[in-house]
């Protein structure tokens, strides 16, 4: 796998993640407003980093850069990892 794809695949996981808080969210009776932004904000993000994976775009070549790589995995790992703990309670 190379390195574009586990960055901009670790962004969109961190945005499918807080999607899926927002509706873990709005279904536990929070106020409509917390969830809301919260699955709007992870459309955004995995809208944005979806869209440069699918169309091969490296994003001005930052996107293959180790930092942002890095970055990208590990906002994605750490992100599904709380999203799994929320959801199964732990």
């Amino acid at each position: 796998m190379n390195r574009r794809a586990l960055s901009l695949g670790g962004f969109v996981l961190a945005g499918v993640s807080q999607v899926l808080l927002g509706v873990a969210m709005y279904a536990g009776g929070d106020a409509p407003a917390n969830p809301l932004f919260s699955v709007l904000g992870g459309l955004l993000v995995a809208g944005v980093f979806a869209r440069a994976l699918v169309r091969g775009d490296d994003l001005n070549g930052l996107a293959t850069r180790p930092l942002f790589v890095a970055v990208g995995v590990a906002s994605g790992v750490l992100s599904a990892a709380l999203t799994g703990a929320v959801l199964l309670g732990a």
